[in-house]
């Protein structure tokens, strides 16, 4: 099964560069991803009869680190940013 985008998104986002937030909310998931694995592997891995090597474990937890630093310092960078174009702006007026 493939998900072909309706063609209003696809007009929508085309040369558009990603903006801040969906570049930090990419590296967050592939941070919960890898952190998901290395749980997997730590904890479903001795249950089996044929555990992987410590080194996949610990393979698999660097990439979770990796990306979950790169996940933190992109987020940092969104907060600092004043002028964000990601809607997220709240007016005065009430």
């Amino acid at each position: 099964m493939v998900f072909i985008p309706p063609t209003h998104v696809r007009r929508q986002k085309a040369g558009k560069p990603p903006t801040q937030h969906e570049t930090t909310v990419g590296m967050f998931v592939v941070f919960v991803i890898a952190v998901v694995i290395a749980l997997g592997v730590f904890i479903v891995g001795p249950l089996t009869n044929n555990p992987p090597p410590l080194g996949v474990g610990l393979g698999v937890i660097g990439f979770a680190l990796l990306f979950g630093v790169i996940a933190f310092f992109s987020w940092m960078k969104e907060q600092s940013d004043p002028d964000a174009a990601d809607g997220n702006h709240q007016s005065s007026e009430q």
